[in-house]
């Protein structure tokens, strides 16, 4: 994980001041997450969850790279939820790099990658859970534990004047069919022009 985020930052580092002059933009984003898309059962009848409204906040940069280009950093938290009445609280953050090409002028696509960081922090305890026919005790974590993953990114961005509405899926697992899941964020952004 180390070797990772230490990547990132020295990639930071060499390119950060290469791009500097070209920052035209920075991005603010407001949005709802939505945790492995119809993988999560949320109900006694065997139900998935397909919608979340899990609050998302961050920022991000417009480096361009050509007049259709731009390359698209970014940072995203969502905002610490609880779980397991109250027992489990869980953040996730993603360290995002997406690719943006300007199909029109009021459409961007995206394609990138990220690193999503899960912590959960639990407080212990138990619960009698209802299991089909009878009842059984699940065991609430007691320990602090996280999670990095990297992720292939898509999105679409349609574009009014300095707002934006996108849809950003994460990709887990890209190559192993049987572990790949799907996550998707819905963001409403404003892009704050520096000139």
């Amino acid at each position: 994980m180390n070797k990772i985020l230490s990547c990132w930052i020295l990639l930071g580092c060499i390119c950060g001041p290469a791009f500097g002059q070209d920052l035209t933009e920075i991005v603010f984003n407001l949005g709802a997450h939505t945790e492995f898309y119809d993988k999560v059962q949320n109900d006694s009848s065997g139900g998935t969850r397909k919608f979340d409204t899990a609050p998302t906040i961050g920022g991000g940069i417009v480096l361009p790279l050509n007049s259709n280009w731009n390359f698209l950093p970014e940072f995203n938290w969502v905002l610490p939820q609880e779980a397991g009445s109250s027992e489990i609280i869980k953040n996730i953050f993603m360290l995002r790099a997406d690719f943006g090409y300007n199909l029109l002028d009021w459409l961007r696509l995206r394609m990138g990658t990220s690193l999503i960081w899960l912590n959960q922090h639990g407080k212990g305890g138990s619960a009698q859970i209802n299991n089909g026919n009878d009842t059984s005790t699940f065991y609430y974590p007691d320990e602090n534990r996280s999670s990095l993953n990297n992720t292939l990114d898509f999105g679409a961005e349609a574009i009014w004047q300095d707002w934006s509405l996108r849809l950003q899926t994460y990709v887990y697992s890209v190559f192993l069919a049987d572990k790949r899941q799907t996550s998707y964020t819905l963001f409403i952004s404003y892009y704050w022009d520096r000139k």
